[in-house]
């Protein structure tokens, strides 16, 4: 499946670009099997997001108050399942 980027919430499961430009993220929930881990980043490749799964909590989600502005974002590591990435 191809990350889909033209809904919010985002929805990606593939490794690459996702958007560029300014973004606004305001909620990252990542769903997939235990063991698993997302590594998203900016446009300059400075990690903004590392969620892992475990065994307790197969569904690891950050929410950000007021949401977080980035430049760009890319999806650096998705071992397996899909994260909504909620837009502000």
């Amino acid at each position: 499946m191809a990350n889909s980027v033209k809904t919010n919430p985002l929805v990606l499961d593939s490794t690459g670009v996702a958007l560029t430009g300014p973004v606004s993220i305001k909620a990252i929930l990542f769903t997939a099997a235990d063991g698993s881990t997302l590594v998203l980043s900016d446009a300059s490749g400075n990690a903004i997001c590392t969620l892992e799964t475990d065994a307790g909590d197969l569904n690891p989600t950050i929410t950000v108050p007021g949401g977080i502005k980035i430049d760009g974002l890319t999806v650096t590591t998705i071992d397996a399942g899909v994260a909504y990435v909620y837009l502000k």
